[in-house]
């Protein structure tokens, strides 16, 4: 069940709605059910703002012109569309986590936790902002991280099961672990069992108590995890011991929306440790903030620049 209930988000919803109506097969019930969402103020003001500023990303439209400036305006169309597909690809980039979690079979919104059990006794515990599709058809049960955190408590039903978490495999021969998409790596921690990370033509055994790191080059040495803070998000806390900067404040971040720039990559190495609430992420910021010296500034509601 959620750890908390989040009120309505207009702008999210507006761009599902923008994102439905375009989709071929749109049907009269449809529509009257977006007539209908379209009664509440907000959700009208919402999606009028989308829909003008999607207007404003649109090539003008073309015009008559004398042959003598033709190669001129040839030039001044080349840089409209140049910067049409730019406003494009940002557009893209800033909503193409959102879309990805619209599209997995098991999501949570920001700020949202959710435990949920599946059809073989396996149950998931989603962090906010993840996604995750789930296939149990086979001899060999199959997971895929799309994106977020993800607790599995497993089921041993004698069959294989085996976690996809970007270009690694982890083969699940325990109970209770924790995989981690982060910006730079993705992490998996045991904490009965065992479980294998193989990735390309590289591999390791992971036990109980012991957590690693990899990306799509490499797997990094075992380290010993701290069980007792391994799991605190479930709580709505993250204890942080000995931790980089940045990593706490990538999380924080993420748990209003926002993703993570620092100006200053040494900082981000820093290490610090502390208690911090998750369900109120600009508290828990402003106050890190606040002893580490730092100065912090929302960008557009999307980005977290750091100084």
């Amino acid at each position: 069940m959620p750890a908390k209930q989040l009120q309505p988000d207009p702008q999210q919803e507006a761009l599902e709605w923008f994102s439905l109506l375009r989709q071929p097969g749109c049907d009269e019930p449809l529509r009257q059910a977006f007539a209908a969402w379209c009664q509440v103020q907000q959700n009208a003001q919402a999606y009028a703002e989308l829909e003008t500023f999607w207007q404003q990303l649109q090539p003008p439209p073309a015009r008559p012109r004398p042959r003598q400036v033709a190669a001129r305006r040839s030039h001044l169309g080349k840089w409209l569309a140049l910067l049409f597909l730019l406003g494009l690809g940002a557009v893209a980039y800033l909503y193409w986590p959102l879309m990805q979690r619209l599209g997995s079979e098991l999501h949570t919104d920001v700020g949202e936790r959710r435990s949920m059990r599946l059809a073989d006794g396996t149950t998931l515990h989603l962090d906010s902002a993840s996604a995750m599709n789930v296939d149990l058809r086979g001899r060999t049960r199959h997971l895929h991280l799309v994106q977020g955190q993800v607790f599995l408590e497993v089921m041993l039903d004698g069959r294989a099961m085996e976690v996809e978490v970007g270009d690694a495999r982890i083969q699940v021969f325990g109970t209770r672990l924790q995989l981690a998409r982060h910006a730079g790596h993705d992490e998996l921690v045991v904490l009965s069992g065992k479980a294998m990370v193989l990735q390309g033509g590289d591999q390791r055994m992971v036990s109980a108590g012991e957590r690693v790191t990899f990306d799509g080059k490499r797997i990094d040495p075992l380290q010993k995890a701290d069980l007792k803070t391994a799991d605190s998000w479930r709580s709505g806390r993250l204890k942080a011991t000995d931790m980089p900067l940045g990593q706490v404040l990538e999380r924080l971040a993420g748990y209003q929306g926002q993703r993570l720039w620092m100006m200053d990559e040494q900082t981000a190495h820093r290490r610090v440790s502390g208690d911090f609430n998750l369900d109120r992420p600009g508290e828990s910021l402003e106050s890190l903030a606040a002893a580490q010296h730092l100065k912090l500034q929302g960008v557009l509601g999307h980005w977290l620049v750091v100084r």
